[in-house]
């Protein structure tokens, strides 16, 4: 369904993806863990087709997307949802809008079947009754849900997830990790980036934690716990020694992508 093979990306002259080997079965969700800096997000955008490896291959749904055209690009993302970190609501945009946005960008489908569909997923992700509300009218948990019904509004085959709880309250970060669990089981395909341990070992089939560029541990929520490497449990336990290394203000730059890769099309 989806495979990196020796992804290699330089942002700003330093190596973020360092030979990236990482593998996503049809159906499964896997979380992907690591400290700011490690190319969580930056996975993701190669993934989507958001950033092109300087070496290495992305495959997505059977196809090598680095070398596709653009309107063959543009065919895979329309297979593809991405629930971004903040939920990327347009604020002049009602909620119903924002999530039939997609819709009408790219399907020929008649305006009352745009607002069927919408309808159904609002009420898919318990926001039903919401839909003519302002993105400022209401709280960060449904904000998030929003961005999350739009994100399902075109029947995607792969979901991605770019920190799907942050900055929620513990309630409103279990309806979030109920919804992923939710959605497993419809067999769609989903990858979740997240700093929240709680909700990693909730919702996944399968962990992996990236440090410097690779993944360093991989596995399922009971080996992972359990594993004996030190960086793997320096990282579950938010230790601050450990072979992870402290954090430095240099860290926290690469998963933020230069402007100009940063934009979707």
């Amino acid at each position: 369904m989806i495979r990196l093979e020796n992804v290699h990306k330089k942002l700003g002259g330093r190596t973020i993806l360092d030979g990236l080997d990482l593998e996503v079965k049809q159906g499964e969700t896997l979380v992907i863990l690591g400290r700011s800096g490690t190319g969580k997000s930056v996975t993701l955008r190669h993934i989507v087709g958001l950033m092109t490896a300087d070496q290495g291959r992305v495959e997505v749904l059977g196809q090598e997307i680095s070398a596709r055209h653009q309107a063959a690009l543009l065919e895979i993302r329309s297979r593809i949802g991405y629930l971004f970190q903040d939920g990327a609501l347009l604020n002049w945009l009602s909620i119903a809008d924002n999530v039939g946005l997609p819709l009408r960008e790219r399907h020929s489908m008649k305006e009352k079947e745009i607002q069927e569909r919408v309808e159904e997923v609002l009420s898919e992700i318990e926001l039903d009754g919401h839909g003519d509300k302002m993105p400022s009218e209401i709280s960060g948990g449904m904000r998030k849900r929003a961005g999350l019904a739009r994100a399902l509004i075109g029947h995607p085959e792969i979901l991605l997830h770019d920190e799907p709880t942050s900055g929620l309250d513990p309630i409103s970060s279990s309806i979030i990790n109920g919804l992923i669990q939710k959605l497993h089981g419809t067999g769609i395909t989903q990858v979740v980036v997240t700093h929240d341990m709680r909700s990693a070992f909730e919702v996944a089939d399968r962990i992996a934690l990236l440090h410097a560029g690779k993944v360093i541990a991989l596995g399922n929520s009971h080996e992972i716990q359990e594993s004996s490497d030190p960086a793997v449990q320096q990282f579950i336990h938010g230790l601050v020694e450990g072979p992870l290394g402290r954090e430095t203000s240099e860290q926290l730059e690469p998963d933020q992508p230069d402007k100009e890769e940063s934009g979707l099309s």
